[in-house]
């Protein structure tokens, strides 16, 4: 009896001495398989729409600041480009001291680029006696000869090499351009018609993209022909008259695009 007791307990020393615990491999499956359980598992994918979400209103921000900012070369509010301008004006004179010319006329211009125009306008002249005139019939002096115009056609090509903006008492912005003016035309006066040239300077005001204030000097110059009344002799003196041209343009068509934007 001892001796079988002594045998087992042999048996059982040699078994813990060789393997350990008849059920430690069982445990350490369990402890690996737990430990595998334990593992943090990945975010869906739906969690990343928020953060999408916020990256597209970032970027719709940006955008909105880069649009409020002013542009340091901005393009022009008005094109002129391939429309034409049509302008009824009134004038009157500057530099004639014995009478006073008034009159109207209407103008066509066809702007092929957006600085280059090309007009034809014809004005009509009434001419109004000033003071000077009474002053040396009184003094019974001679009067200087004088014929007066009576109307006047030029073809003229217009330059605008300038254009800007204005801000008067109010915070509203008007837009601007000046231009230059030469031409041919004819003159006709008393004495009859004469071959004149032209030259001038103007400025638009643009009330909107088809109505324009427009403001003018323009200078007519032609040769006039005097025949004096005692030795019936005839002479041959330069005319010039200044003329203020005021008028109110009308473009059309009356919308534009921009070819680059």
């Amino acid at each position: 009896m001892r001796t079988r007791m002594h045998i087992a307990s042999l048996l059982a020393v040699g078994l813990l001495v060789a393997g350990g615990p008849p059920f430690g491999g069982s445990a350490r499956a369990e402890e690996g398989k737990g430990g595998k359980e334990g593992e943090a598992k990945p975010a869906p994918a739906g969690d990343a729409k928020p953060a999408q979400v916020a990256d597209e209103d970032k970027d719709k921000k940006d955008v909105e600041v880069r649009q409020d900012r002013i542009k340091s070369i901005q393009r022009k509010p008005v094109l002129k480009r391939m429309r034409w301008e049509l302008t009824p004006t009134f004038s009157l004179s500057l530099n004639d001291a014995f009478y006073q010319k008034l009159g109207g006329g209407l103008g066509l211009t066809f702007h092929p680029a957006d600085s280059l125009g090309l007009e034809l306008a014809g004005t009509y002249v009434g001419t109004v006696q000033s003071d000077m005139v009474g002053f040396f019939q009184q003094a019974n002096q001679a009067l200087p000869k004088v014929s007066k115009l009576m109307y006047y056609f030029t073809g003229s090509v217009a330059w605008s090499p300038l254009y800007g903006k204005l801000s008067f008492v109010t915070d509203d912005i008007v837009y601007m351009d000046l231009y230059l003016l030469a031409g041919f035309g004819m003159a006709y006066s008393e004495t009859g018609a004469k071959l004149a040239g032209n030259v001038g300077i103007g400025l638009r005001y643009f009330i909107n993209s088809w109505l324009v204030l427009k403001l003018e000097v323009r200078d007519l110059i032609y040769t006039e022909t005097f025949r004096l009344d005692v030795s019936r002799t005839e002479y041959s003196d330069v005319q010039n008259h200044v003329m203020l041209d005021i008028g109110l343009s009308f473009f059309l068509p009356t919308d534009f695009e921009y070819e680059f934007q």
